[in-house]
């Protein structure tokens, strides 16, 4: 089985790693793991401010790192890794059609109301995007 996991910050990757290791997923199941940069104005870095994409890539690339190395050491499964740039349905639906992915685990940030509006449902999107079974997580809410 061929899975993709959408991570967004070490929240995420907790919630699907806690997902997965109750799952009981086959020795031979491959694990995509991916996080994905919006483009947006820190895009080009600039002399003497700090380059937030170049921190965000570091930072969520231990988070994979810290993911997969748990994968190999529970389950024995080895995962790969990998940071993209795009819209994050566009991407992770992409990623799922390239590797012809079996399953996207995405947790969701659950936002409701005005937050929702604004910042849309990526979510939602990957589940109308994706060629495969999508599970949404219900992340804990952040106080």
């Amino acid at each position: 089985m061929k899975i993709v996991v959408a991570i967004d910050g070490k929240q995420s990757a907790d919630s699907a790693l806690e997902f997965i290791l109750k799952s009981k997923y086959d020795a031979d199941s491959e694990f995509h793991l991916v996080h994905v940069i919006v483009p947006g104005f820190a895009d080009a870095p600039v002399a003497g401010i700090p380059d937030v994409v170049a921190e965000e890539k570091a930072e969520e690339q231990g988070v994979l790192n810290d993911m997969a190395t748990v994968l190999k050491n529970k389950l024995g499964i080895s995962a790969s890794t990998e940071i993209l740039s795009g819209e994050a349905a566009d991407v992770i639906a992409k990623v799922c059609k390239q590797i012809a992915a079996d399953q996207a685990i995405v947790p969701s940030h659950a936002r409701h109301g005005f937050s929702r509006i604004w910042f849309g449902s990526v979510a939602d999107e990957i589940v109308d995007e994706a060629p495969c079974t999508v599970i949404v997580l219900k992340m804990p809410i952040s106080k």
